[in-house]
């Protein structure tokens, strides 16, 4: 690629860095980092769990202890650990588990019903789950029967690891074998190292399945670890001094990414089993305060409403760090009032890049903006509907990314894989299917998703624009824009607008509206002025956070049913 077509090159040599030399990769997996650390620093708090902390040293020997009782069940290199877990010790244990084994793990997220659960696991070939007690009886125990490669539940209690007690589980059913993790976790196990391809899958990651049945996108400890490398170039995580404080679901690949980082580097992970309780968030920062924090940017809104995270200090927390969904610019001046300024990044990326491939630093921050490519990571913006040819600076155009946090494929779907990952220019380009502008000092602006985006009279109406522009008025908690076919106008839709005050607001929704029209007909053009505009309690979100529109999409289709 000619040197024009990487405008983000002057950016790094006003930032001091080289985009063109990648960190070195050390030859390590999760499990050797850990080990590494139980040795040089086997004191340092590694997990904080309700407030109870584990050590180094006892998560090495835990992942030991565990590792061996895979082994017992039958498991070994390259088979499959499902974790269906929260946020808690057994999924970090269990992970460094497999990894130990050279297995491969897979994420079921708590939330997932009992058919998806048998997708996934059935996709995935899960050899091994662990899953909770409240979960084991509801979800799990109707799978058994339905997926042939699973032979072992391991249920557990979320603290069986800090009392070694629990409710006993010895039974069998459909051939598979449930048994609890503190009944059945040996007391001692020998050390285990099995050395890892970095090029072998660690992480077999399902996509959110919002244009169909999930993917497994296939990443392999080279992908994971390089992208941390590659992030860190700006995050500057010093080794044995970090306390990072996340509620990403670990069971998505943005949790997953901090924690790994977090480990790699010998920091200490607070894990929030329930993003959802701020006030035990905030009471966790408290006790530990944080160096780094990480959320999406429906939570720091969350956190921002928070009356003692307002009264917290922040002057030792050195990055927040937000994804998974746009921020709008006055939401990032509030957080900025309360952690101070010069803190704050966002990342943009994706499951199949592990995740991350742009990244606005706190130094060079640049609002409504993702970010400028990773070190190594090269982005283009192509014409939506060929992916191939470059769009000029300023002009929208499908994100497409190629770089060596790029996944492997997705699992048995080369029909997916091939659509996904196109070579151009001899690279192999990861395509988003997300619309975005790149400008003069290569930041991207990420526009919409493509299926987000709606046409109007011919025009092109990115939700965002119009979600970030209501977002400004002080009386807007949150809002979201999903489109609906207009009958009148084939190929057409029309903009719906739904809303969620902010507590207290007690101002009459038809005056609300009103309100909401006026500014919007004074803020926007004509065509991107909200035509139908709808009041909720509450917008759904997703297990991550990010606004639910596959959800508000679903209620919208089923109204215009039950009418017709």
């Amino acid at each position: 690629m000619q040197t024009e077509n990487r405008p983000w090159l002057q950016t790094y040599k006003e930032l001091g860095y080289d985009w063109h030399t990648l960190p070195a990769l050390p030859e390590k997996t999760l499990s050797d980092y850990v080990r590494d650390h139980a040795e040089q620093f086997p004191d340092r708090e590694a997990l904080v769990f309700l407030g109870q902390a584990l050590t180094y040293k006892q998560l090495d020997t835990l992942a030991d202890r565990l590792a061996a009782l895979f082994a017992a069940r039958g498991a070994g290199e390259g088979d499959v650990l499902g974790l269906q877990l929260p946020n808690t010790p057994q999924y970090v244990i269990g992970f460094i588990a497999a990894a130990r084994l050279g297995m491969v793990t897979t994420s079921i997220s708590p939330l997932m019903t009992p058919p998806e659960i048998t997708h996934q696991a059935n996709d995935a070939r899960v050899k091994i789950l662990m899953t909770l007690m409240p979960f084991w009886q509801t979800s799990v125990a109707p799978v058994l029967g339905k997926v042939a490669t699973l032979s072992t539940v391991i249920v557990s209690g979320p603290m069986d690891i800090f009392t070694g007690q629990g409710e006993a589980v010895e039974q069998t059913r459909e051939g598979v074998q449930a048994i609890s993790l503190h009944d059945h976790l040996p007391a001692s196990a020998e050390l285990i190292n099995t050395r890892v391809d970095m090029d072998a899958v660690l992480y077999l990651q399902y996509t959110g399945g919002t244009t169909g049945l999930p993917k497994g996108a296939k990443l392999t400890s080279g992908n994971l670890f390089m992208n941390n490398l590659q992030a860190n170039v700006f995050y500057g995580y010093r080794t044995g001094e970090e306390t990072v404080a996340s509620a990403f679901p670990l069971f998505h690949i943005g949790g997953a990414a901090v924690l790994f980082n977090a480990l790699r580097t010998a920091s200490t992970f607070l894990l929030i089993p329930d993003p959802r309780d701020i006030d035990h968030f905030v009471n966790e920062m408290k006790a530990r305060t944080p160096t780094v924090l990480a959320a999406v940017p429906a939570l720091y809104q969350m956190l921002c409403a928070n009356e003692t995270f307002l009264h917290l200090d922040f002057s030792g927390l050195r990055m927040a760090i937000s994804g998974a969904a746009p921020f709008a610019r006055e939401e990032v001046q509030r957080l900025e009032n309360v952690v101070g300024a010069g803190k704050f990044c966002e990342v943009y990326g994706m499951t199949e890049t592990s995740p991350v491939i742009t990244l606005n630093p706190a130094s060079h921050f640049k609002e409504g903006h993702v970010g400028i490519p990773l070190p190594g990571t090269d982005v283009r913006i192509v014409d939506a509907e060929d992916g191939k040819t470059l769009m000029p600076l300023g002009e929208a155009g499908e994100i497409i990314a190629a770089g060596p946090q790029v996944m492997q494929g997705y699992l048995a779907m080369p029909d997916a894989s091939n659509k996904a990952l196109q070579e151009i220019d001899g690279k192999i380009w990861m395509h988003t299917g997300d619309i975005g502008v790149m400008d003069e000092d290569g930041f991207v602006r990420v526009c919409d998703r493509s299926k987000d985006m709606l046409i109007v009279g011919g025009y092109k109406v990115f939700s965002v624009e119009v979600e970030s522009k209501v977002q400004s008025l002080d009386w807007v908690a949150m809002c979201a824009v999903v489109g609906r076919p207009d009958d009148k106008r084939p190929g057409n839709d029309i903009v719906q607008l739904y809303v969620e005050t902010v507590p207290g607001c007690d101002t009459p929704a038809s005056q609300l509206k009103q309100q909401l029209i006026d500014f919007c007909r004074q803020n926007l053009s004509p065509y991107k002025v909200p035509k139908d505009i709808v009041f909720l309690d509450q917008i759904p979100l997703t297990s991550v956070g990010k606004l639910d529109k596959k959800a508000l999409r679903a209620a919208n289709n089923k109204a215009r049913q039950a009418v017709s």
